[in-house]
This record gives C-alpha cells, structure tokens and sequence, in this order.
C-alpha cells in the first residue's frame, strides 16, 4: 500500500468475526474488567493464531450487525458492516472527509488497499469462507471506477497489492493447485505453486510487498499432529513476471512482510506447546532472530519499526488474572516502546490499530473506550466517548467509528506531543 499494513492487510476472516461474536456473549455473562492502573488493556485470546483480533460486534434486536474500520489512511478509509442478514457484508470506501465514493454489498468480501479509496476485492457470494466458492476480482479506482474485473468459480481468491501499475493476486483451484497472478498493464501473468495439499484450503499465509515485487505464500499442509505449511517466497520482475525464490517447510501459522518486502516477521510455533514465539528473517530465509516481546497475539511491520502485541491469562477456582503487553520496536531489535497492563481477572479485552510508520496507536476495549499512545514520547491518552473502531493517520488524526456505524475523524490526543 501506500498503505496501512495490519495484520489483516489481506482481508478481515469471518471466522474471527464470528469468534468476537461468541466472545461478546461470554463477556455479557462474566463480571466487568476494571481498569488497571496504568491503562484499560485485557488479555491477549486466540483461537487460532493465523487470525487477527477484531472489533466485538454489537447485538442488535433482531440479530448481530458489526461495525469496522477495514483500512484508513489519510487519503480514504475503507468501512465495513457485519450482519447476519443477507447480503451480510458491505465495504465501503470513502475519501479523505469521509464521504462515500463506492460500495460493495456481498456474502462475503476481502480486500486490500491501493492509495484509498482505491482498492482490489474479493467478493463472494457465498459468506462461508471454508468453502469454495464463486464470486469477482475487482481493482476499482480512487473515484469509484472499476479498471479491472474478473469472475472467477469455484476457487479460494485473494487480493494482495494493489498499486497503479500492478495487481498482485492468489488463486486455489478445486484442483488444489495454488497459482499467484500478476498483471501489469494489460498483461497477466502467472505461476503455479508445485505442491499440492490434500485439499483446497485458503492461502495462508499470503503477503506481498507494497509494490508488489515480493511476495509469500504459504500453502497448509495437513497433518494429523503438526502444523505445518509450506512456505514459498516469489520475486516478481519488473516487467510483472512472477518466479519462485525459495520454498520450504514451516511451522509458521502467520508471516507480515515489510513494506519493501526485504524482511519479514513471522509467528513461529517451534516451542509449542508451552509458548510461541515471533521471528525475524530476511526475504527468502527460514531461520533469523527472535523478536522480543511475549508470545503475540498479532504484530505488523513498518518501514523502520515493528509492532507487536501480546499477553496471556491465568484462571482457576481461586481466582484469575491477566496481562497484556505492547511493544514496539526497530529492525535492529531496539525497544521504541514497551507497555504493560495488569487486570485481577481474564474478561478484559483490547485490539489495537497503528499508522503506517507506527508512531501512534489506538486501542479499543471490550467496553468502546478509546486509548491513544504516542509510540515516540510514551504519551497515553484516553479519549471521550465510546467507540466501534479507531485507526491513527500519518497526517495526526484519528478515524473513528461509532457503535453504529458513523464514520468521524477527530485530533489525536497525542499528537506532536
């Protein structure tokens, strides 16, 4: 991107959506989280390690509607709405003041961000994304217009650049092979991934750089008692010809490439069961650091930092506690900031977003209060009002959201601090 990369740059899961769901109804049953001294941040909680906290969602009287900010940059923002209606998803970008320019309503969609409101989907007609499925690739322009569109059947897909110049794409055939596209101009071109799982499943982990010119992809390999995938890292030439650097197997469940793809930080579960671990490795290689930091519920990488964010909870009859810790740090392994919060039980929550430099952070808690941090001066600041979503902008504002669904920008509390 000149673009906000999150842990969920690829596209926000369903399947995580659904698990906010359930855990909002555990929360509705277990007694309020008060805030720690030094801030409101509850324990980190993962079912599945490849995919991101998201924003709770809100129970409506006739069923669930979520709300959230799917990407924000100082040129746009791109909002998305959850419900258990049909079409049951809808993405909407809109420009820098927050007013729309196009929208998507479908089953399902995933996305990753040009320089907003551009964009490149996935939609899905169908919402359940275990399935093959049947739907269109579409990379719409910063006015609304659509400069490439494609069907496709039957097929895992998904989006990963989306630059004027090139569109970076991933496809699982119900023939379980997995191909990366790439079009330039108005040529496309494509390489197959030789292995081939078991079954077709969605590529995970799937990243490229912010043009486009690296790129990895990893393909689940089943097995009974391991987790592991098969990790491929492709460069892709100037002229948009794709080609295989290394492959290898990992136990790697999630990976996020810097900007211009020379690193990369990965979840690696090598010391399961009793933690894991982050890793930092060069573009092409299986082995590099340990990042620091305790073992991450999500993390993202910056042009010069990285953000990580981790914690763990403690349980039992005689009572029950948790931590929750948020770390930043350079490429060289030095600490720009490191925060801790501890709360006398397990039912608090947090999920935060940064910019893309990853000066600033906001963070959410179960209950809609907003906290902001300034990552270069530790300056922390709670923001009146309750909230769905906030993401910090490179340009000192917050975009917010509202329970229901209202999209504002307001000054960062902690900005230029």
């Amino acid at each position: 991107m000149t673009r906000t990369r999150t842990s969920a740059t690829t596209g926000l899961r369903r399947g995580a959506l659904l698990a906010g769901l359930l855990l909002l109804l555990l929360l509705a049953l277990a007694p309020a989280a008060p805030a720690a001294s030094s801030g409101r941040v509850g324990p980190e909680s993962r079912l599945d390690p490849r995919v991101p906290l998201e924003p709770i969602g809100k129970l409506a009287d006739d069923g669930w509607v979520m709300h959230g900010i799917w990407d924000a940059q100082a040129t746009g923002t791109l909002v998305y709405t959850m419900n258990d209606a049909a079409p049951e998803m809808t993405l909407t970008a809109t420009d820098k003041t927050g007013t729309p320019v196009w929208s998507v309503a479908a089953g399902d969609v995933w996305a990753t961000s040009g320089t907003l409101p551009a964009a490149f989907i996935a939609e899905y007609t169908d919402p359940d994304p275990n399935v093959l499925r049947s739907g269109k690739l579409r990379a719409y322009n910063a006015d609304g217009s659509v400069r490439f569109s494609k069907s496709f059947t039957n097929k895992f897909v998904q989006p990963m650049c989306d630059t004027p110049r090139r569109l970076v794409w991933v496809e699982v055939s119900a023939q379980k092979v997995t191909r990366v596209f790439v079009r330039q101009g108005s040529t496309t071109r494509s390489i197959a991934l030789p292995y081939r799982p078991p079954r077709a499943t969605f590529p995970d982990p799937a990243e490229a750089s912010t043009y486009g010119g690296r790129v990895a992809v990893g393909v689940y390999m089943s097995k009974p008692s391991a987790w592991r995938t098969m990790i491929y890292w492709l460069r892709v030439s100037r002229s948009g010809v794709p080609s295989i650097v290394a492959h290898g197997i990992t136990n790697w469940p999630y990976l996020a490439l810097s900007p211009d793809g020379s690193h990369a930080a990965v979840i690696s579960d090598r010391h399961a069961p009793y933690a894991m671990r982050n890793l930092w490795v060069d573009f092409g290689k299986f082995t590099g650091r340990l990042l620091p930091g305790d073992p991450p519920t999500e993390f993202a990488v910056g042009p010069q930092r990285i953000f990580e964010q981790g914690g763990y909870s403690y349980s039992s009859d005689a009572g029950s506690w948790s931590t929750t810790t948020v770390s930043v740090v350079d490429w060289s392994m030095y600490y720009m900031y490191q925060r801790a919060w501890v709360w006398d039980n397990d039912s608090g929550s947090i999920w935060f977003r940064y910019d893309p430099g990853i000066h600033y952070l906001a963070g959410i808690d179960d209950a809609g209060a907003l906290t902001a941090i300034n990552v270069d001066t530790w300056a922390i600041a709670p923001v009146l009002g309750t909230y769905a979503d906030a993401v910090p902008l490179a340009d000192g504002r917050l975009a917010v959201l509202s329970p229901e669904g209202a999209l504002s920008f307001i000054a960062n509390p902690v900005a230029g601090l």
